[in-house]
């Protein structure tokens, strides 16, 4: 993939609709729209689009305190998967947080989401521990795998 015309940037407004939409089309459960604007303004939190020239391919939410950051979704949009933007917006964001001073980083996910966990693992993730029967999906249950990363790489 060409990094060139891609833009990682904080969200606004006006990408919600587009937020919305890539989580109705590639994720099991959807937030509101008022859920995306108090990420936005909450200093707490961070909301990060990556866009190519025309349309927001994924996006990144996370909560702050102190130098802790968990990292609540991670999306990439159905039809730009498979084409290194989950790298890209993982990369760009692990950047962001080492610049605001963030060192412990955590996330959670379906422990059959193979591609995200590949991809958390070859960017230094570790499993810490497993929520079994965390997720419903379709009327099943499926365990979620908790990952922690030091974010000191320079």
């Amino acid at each position: 993939m060409n990094d060139e015309g891609m833009y990682f940037n904080s969200a606004k407004t006006n990408d919600i609709k587009n937020i919305i939409e890539i989580m109705r089309d590639g994720y099991h459960k959807c937030w509101d729209k008022k859920f995306f604007l108090n990420l936005i303004e909450n200093k707490n939190s961070i909301l990060y689009i990556l866009k190519d020239k025309k349309n927001t391919v994924g996006f990144v939410a996370g909560i702050i305190s102190d130098a802790d950051c968990d990292i609540i979704m991670m999306i990439i949009d159905n039809k730009s998967r498979q084409k290194g933007f989950g790298s890209l917006l993982l990369s760009s964001t692990l950047c962001l947080l080492k610049g605001m001073g963030i060192t412990n980083i955590h996330l959670e996910v379906a422990v059959n989401n193979t591609r995200a966990i590949d991809l958390y693992e070859k960017n230094g993730f570790k499993r810490i521990n497993t929520r079994e029967s965390y997720y419903k999906y379709n009327e099943t249950m499926i365990d979620a795998a908790l990952y922690q990363m030091v974010n000191t790489k320079n």
